[in-house]
């Protein structure tokens, strides 16, 4: 039983992470210089105020969900003070080079193509505009309050959507029965969340990223129910149907095509008949049509070369394709979260 203390007290860590991500949103402008205004057609987009009441709608959700018993409250991850200054300033430390890159002034690029660390083609870059792309420890220590800044406090919130489906489907049966697999898990926050909840999953997250898996383990703590893997979403290390379910959040936007889909088949491939396949990812096209602008200007403004490809797609369409089957959807905020059964 969930009680009103507990209650006021979500409502109070959400409504400070929000705050503190707010004001860093609002001081990064400041350093920021303006990008140039797109020269192609945008969209329709929100106001402030819409983007917050949707926001808070959000909370809202995730709030009825627990206080209904589908999962407990989520625990707080590296919310101490100390560590929380500490990647702050790290965030407005490195803000100055992510502005050199967007204007063109810092030719520190890394070249997508074939190098002798044996790392994807597509991999090779610096999304988001962020130092050192997906390959060392600093860029991984950045990218969570990165991607909240951005988000303005929102973003674990999105991640946790996936929870919602995963309960439904967990009724009746046994959590230390079952294996999961988090696709491209980053630095873990999705992963910890859902070993948070049920704890007796065996779980395992797979990431090209030695340092992102590195900044999981620290975030997850030393358990062998979850095992940290270095692998590609294209080439799971698993046999046919021998996963009960699987979990990718923010991944497919980042991929090529052709590796999308690769990635899609191998969920595919690797979940059993009776499992469950849920994806977290931006919304797209037509998902809430008017916010399309929003996703016109987002990769002008943040460097994701393969967000336009897959924001004018469908991720139901794609994932039928492979013979999934949808079974549940929910828009959360920016995001959506489509769930799929085989």
């Amino acid at each position: 039983m969930v009680s009103a203390l507990d209650r006021l007290g979500y409502a109070a860590r959400q409504t400070a992470r929000v705050a503190w991500y707010a004001s860093h949103y609002v001081a990064g402008r400041r350093i920021l210089k303006p990008m140039p205004k797109p020269d192609f057609p945008v969209g329709p987009t929100p106001t402030r105020a819409e983007l917050t009441a949707d926001m808070r709608a959000l909370f809202t959700r995730e709030w009825r969900d627990i206080e209904a018993g589908l999962f407990p409250a989520p625990r707080p991850l590296g919310a101490d003070p100390g560590e929380l200054l500490r990647r702050s300033l790290r965030y407005f430390r490195d803000l100055p080079q992510v502005d050199a890159r967007r204007h063109g002034l810092l030719d520190d690029e890394m070249p997508p193509g074939r190098q002798g660390d044996g790392l994807p083609d597509y991999y090779r870059q610096n999304f988001h505009f962020q130092s050192d792309g997906w390959l060392s420890e600093e860029s991984a220590a950045l990218y969570d309050t990165q991607v909240e800044v951005l988000f303005t406090g929102a973003a674990d919130a999105m991640r946790r959507r996936a929870m919602k489906p995963i309960a439904d489907w967990m009724a009746g049966r046994s959590q230390r029965d079952l294996r999961g697999l988090d696709v491209g898990c980053g630095t873990g926050r999705l992963l910890a969340f859902l070993h948070g909840a049920w704890p007796g999953l065996r779980l395992a997250g797979l990431d090209l990223s030695p340092p992102y898996l590195a900044e999981a383990r620290r975030l997850i703590g030393r358990t062998a129910r979850v095992k940290l893997l270095e692998g590609a979403a294209e080439a799971l290390p698993f046999d046919d149907a021998s996963l009960d379910l699987v979990v990718s959040s923010f991944l497919l936007h980042e991929l090529p095509p052709d590796i999308r889909a690769a990635a899609l088949r191998e969920m595919a491939r690797v979940v059993k008949p009776d499992g469950l396949v849920v994806i977290v990812d931006s919304i797209q096209k037509g998902d809430h049509p008017a916010w399309d602008g929003l996703l016109d200007l987002f990769p002008h403004y943040f460097h994701e070369p393969y967000y336009a490809d897959y924001v004018a797609g469908s991720v139901e369409q794609w994932a039928a394709d492979t013979g999934l089957v949808p079974a549940a959807t929910e828009r959360a905020f920016l995001s959506k979260v489509v769930a799929f059964s085989k």
